[in-house]
């Protein structure tokens, strides 16, 4: 049985030779697994349907284990990050913020379009005091609705993104890599 959904890659990872694991926050299921036979193939016609920074039509097949991808459409590409290094670096932090307040197969649709209006807002972003203010935004909005009220204070929006991403892993005790790609 086929189901089908939008949904914004998370990360994905390798399988074998041929094949990729995602993780996927999808509009109907929440935080999925799924993997991708034969996506790492030239000819490969989902691969490049499942990039990160796009939100995509997707089939999924459940079976024992992780979903399996059956087809997938490009429904938005934000292509506009990937010209600017400071948003990319953004994009994976929100994204990994994303994962870590977030539990498997819970269907939350307000995450979902959050998750893609901070893509919009952030490829709409011009400059880096705009992009810094986006990403502050939307990471309070991921933890308020995570359930976290952080009582920050800060000076200025680096100082702030610094503050809540400090938020972020005392609630998840877990660290956020994707850190490291901001320079302060």
């Amino acid at each position: 049985m086929t189901q089908l959904t939008s949904g914004i890659i998370i990360k994905r990872s390798h399988s074998g030779d041929f094949d990729r694991h995602y993780l996927i926050y999808t509009e109907e299921f929440g935080k999925i697994t799924a993997i991708a036979k034969g996506a790492k193939k030239v000819s490969s016609k989902l691969s490049s349907h499942l990039d990160c920074f796009v939100v995509s039509d997707l089939m999924l097949a459940k079976g024992v284990g992780p979903y399996r991808l059956a087809g997938a459409q490009l429904s938005k590409n934000f292509c506009l990050l990937k010209n600017n290094s400071l948003k990319i670096a953004y994009a994976y932090l929100f994204l990994e913020a994303l994962d870590y307040l977030t539990v498997d197969n819970h269907q939350d649709v307000y995450l979902f379009n959050l998750v893609s209006q901070f893509f919009s807002s952030l490829n709409e972003s011009d400059g880096i005091f705009p992009a810094t203010k986006v990403i502050n935004k939307f990471l309070f909005e991921l933890l308020a609705h995570s359930g976290y009220r952080p009582q920050i204070k800060a000076i200025n929006q680096r100082q702030l993104t610094r503050e809540l991403a400090k938020a972020i892993t005392e609630a998840t005790d877990k660290n956020l890599k994707s850190l490291a790609l901001i320079n302060f």
